[in-house]
């Protein structure tokens, strides 16, 4: 199901056995619209943490060797057609997760926060952003109700873009439409006029407009997948990634982001980060700065 890989990510153990997260590539970018490359981010992130990163964190005051997470290497994904992408990534992480793509009639009268405790999570690199589509749909077999909270400059809520419905600018209107029921959007400052109207108009969206407005949209112990699409930070510290936008924020504020997660108690049952271009940026800066995006995001979930 997995391809091998050369190199995992640092940190990682060596068997999945009694891991309860799993890293996982998502090597597709067949939709980009503006600079494509993002296929060659998991491969450049896991090379990167190998050879020039440190497991621990000073930030956490903790280490990835002190959790259980498993690097399973890439998903063997061809660039392509979307909708293979699509059936094929969801049938792969419902594998990961519950070790077979068919739900047991006992496991779907657990309840959500059981199934948080039972199965592994997975902390996805991508690729492309639509990979979160058939991330949301797998987790969505499983889980009864959960919310998408999108770190993201650009809000994807369009209902096609260059004609097709299946694209990264699509991904969050897709999820809604498949029955997501609430979406907390931080970060968004572009986008069209239809998606900006969408934003006001749908009770399902939450467009927080600063960390507190996303703390006091959630509950306390609220199940909670997270994506983060790179272009969220500022071009001035990621400026290898497929869409930059002007105006975005910083490392230290995505460290004040997990923080009031992991104040507020939620339950991570996953979370992807996606929309790396790694050759667009030759000074390697924007690899070096997604790696540890990921590190920091481990350590949070864990």
């Amino acid at each position: 199901m997995v391809a091998p890989n050369i190199c995992r990510f640092i940190g990682s153990r060596p068997t999945i056995e009694g891991c309860d997260i799993v890293l996982v590539g998502v090597p597709y970018d067949g939709t980009s619209s503006f600079r494509s490359g993002s296929r060659f981010g998991p491969r450049e992130i896991r090379a990167y943490s190998d050879e020039g990163m440190e497991d621990f964190s000073f930030f956490c005051n903790r280490g990835l060797d002190e959790i259980s997470f498993f690097d399973i290497g890439d998903l063997p994904l061809m660039v392509g057609n979307p909708g293979l992408m699509v059936r094929e990534v969801k049938k792969s992480a419902l594998e990961l997760m519950v070790g077979n793509p068919e739900v047991t009639t006992e496991e779907s009268h657990k309840t959500a926060y059981e199934l948080t405790l039972t199965n592994r999570r997975l902390l996805s690199i991508g690729g492309e952003h639509l990979i979160t589509y058939p991330l949301f749909l797998a987790m969505k077999d499983i889980y009864p109700d959960f919310t998408v909270i999108q770190l993201d400059a650009h809000a994807d809520l369009r209902e096609r873009y260059a004609g097709d419905h299946l694209s990264h600018s699509s991904v969050m209107k897709l999820c809604l439409q498949e029955g997501l029921k609430k979406l907390v959007q931080y970060g968004v400052r572009s986008g069209t006029r239809e998606e900006y109207k969408l934003r006001q108009q749908d009770h399902r969206i939450i467009p927080a407009a600063s960390i507190a407005e996303m703390e006091s949209s959630l509950k306390e112990g609220e199940i909670v997948y997270l994506s983060v699409d790179l272009d969220f930070f500022d071009p001035a510290c990621m400026p290898g990634t497929g869409t930059p936008e002007a105006g975005g924020y910083f490392f230290n504020e995505y460290l004040d982001i997990l923080r009031m997660l992991k104040g507020k108690k939620v339950h991570f049952i996953g979370a992807d980060v996606v929309e790396l271009a790694p050759d667009i940026d030759s000074t390697k800066a924007s690899t070096v700065f997604a790696a540890k995006v990921i590190r920091e995001t481990l350590l949070h979930m864990h």
